[in-house]
């Protein structure tokens, strides 16, 4: 024990004496991805000269070193470049101090915290459509949440653009020191949105393909991805589960028609995965309203999502939640709202009528976005049989805005 503390007193004063000296060759990150039992992906964005990265792993309990060197690949020869290292051989329940150096100058060190196999309390971060932060990011790294989820706008693209201009945009985004302190703070997932997908319902699949193969360069998300690299049948749909928590990541842009916008195949998937889980809560996010009225609302395409609620009512699934966001706070609100305060509404949708049976009801979060200077929060706790969601908005100031509990019946 002694020896792990004299080592965090000289991380400590490293990370002093180098917080003003980072490499160079670091323009942004180094930020973890979805962290697993096992592992987790570390992402950076680096110039042309970088060659090798370094990892220090120490874990906390047994006071032992693990090293690691990655050469560096820059695969499509960019002056500035992103670029991923796997980590798949850690340890379930450790928290682990990582020390990240870049041709051997310190650039920052990770606390990683592999899943746990007890029950524990989680906090997760939600948001979407960035603009301009004004200072929010420092809010949400406060809140010390175990991840960050993305519902799409996180950048923005026009239907036109190559796929050098989409790098360079993504790059100049990560590259703004506010967000980038928030990402190097907090493991960050993410799925898209109209904005940042780069494409729009008519594009042909050569434009939607180098979208899809952007979206991984700057999103690695998780080790075990449900798609394949041409993203055919399951677009950026992707499964995360975090101890007793399943929370499935929707893609409404790949698949998106004038009559479809998930597509059967990605609702089969989700089905699917679903009827495998006997997490507490199941979290089904959409950067989309699923039940509230809006122009790109689930309820615009009828036959869809009647498919949908058919494989709902069949499923009888325990501790079901839709969570979606709302740009501009386009969902219809209804009547005496001050639309200058931005507003999480839910709804309690019942969709009896396509049961065999028995009253039926879903409940649906919808947020506003980053851009309507709000960000919002979900919680777990509470003991086995017991556990509360407790889903929070907050302001600019990171004041509270919103606030509703639900247990597992909902």
């Amino acid at each position: 024990m002694k020896s792990l503390q004299n080592y965090i007193l000289a991380s400590l004063l490293l990370t002093n004496v180098c917080a003003f000296s980072q490499s160079n060759k670091v323009l942004s990150g180094p930020f973890c991805t979805y962290v697993d039992s096992y592992g987790t992906q570390i992402w950076f964005l680096l110039d042309s000269s970088a060659t090798n990265i370094h990892l220090d792993i120490r874990d906390y309990n047994n006071d032992n070193l693990l090293e690691y060197n990655f050469d560096v690949v820059n695969v499509h020869d960019l002056n500035e470049f992103p670029f991923k290292i796997i980590l798949d051989d850690l340890v379930s329940n450790m928290e682990y101090l990582i020390s990240v150096f870049v041709d051997d100058v310190f650039v920052k060190e990770i606390d990683l915290f592999t899943s746990r196999p007890h029950l524990d309390d989680i906090q997760f971060l939600l948001g979407s459509n960035m603009g301009f932060s004004n200072g929010i990011f420092k809010h949400m790294t406060n809140t010390k949440s175990d991840f960050m989820v993305w519902l799409g706008g996180y950048t923005s693209f026009s239907s036109s653009t190559s796929i050098d201009n989409m790098i360079d945009n993504y790059i100049n985004i990560r590259k703004k020191t506010d967000l980038n302190d928030f990402m190097t703070s907090t493991p960050q997932i993410a799925t898209w949105g109209v904005s940042d997908c780069g494409f729009s319902s008519t594009s042909n699949f050569s434009l939607k393909d180098s979208a899809h193969f952007v979206f991984d360069l700057f999103w690695p998300n998780s080790l075990k991805k449900t798609y394949n690299y041409t993203y055919f049948d399951y677009g950026t749909y992707q499964k995360f589960n975090y101890n007793d928590v399943d929370l499935f990541l929707l893609d409404s842009r790949t698949f998106i028609t004038d009559t479809t916008l998930y597509g059967h195949k990605q609702i089969d998937r989700l089905f699917q995965d679903i009827k495998t889980t006997n997490s507490s809560f199941k979290i089904i996010a959409s950067p989309v309203p699923f039940t509230f009225s809006s122009d790109d609302s689930f309820l615009n395409y009828q036959d869809e999502f009647n498919y949908f609620l058919n494989k709902l009512s069949i499923a009888q699934i325990d501790g079901l939640i839709l969570v979606s966001s709302s740009f501009n706070n386009n969902i219809d609100l209804g009547e005496d709202v001050n639309m200058n305060e931005p507003l999480t509404k839910m709804n309690i949708y019942d969709f009896t009528n396509h049961t065999n049976g028995g009253t039926q009801l879903i409940s649906e979060f919808n947020f506003p976005s980053i851009s309507d200077n709000s960000y919002s929060l979900i919680k777990i706790s509470g003991q086995r049989n017991n556990r509360i969601l407790t889903f929070e908005s907050y302001n600019e100031n990171g004041n509270v805005t919103y606030r509703k509990n639900l247990d597992t019946d909902n």
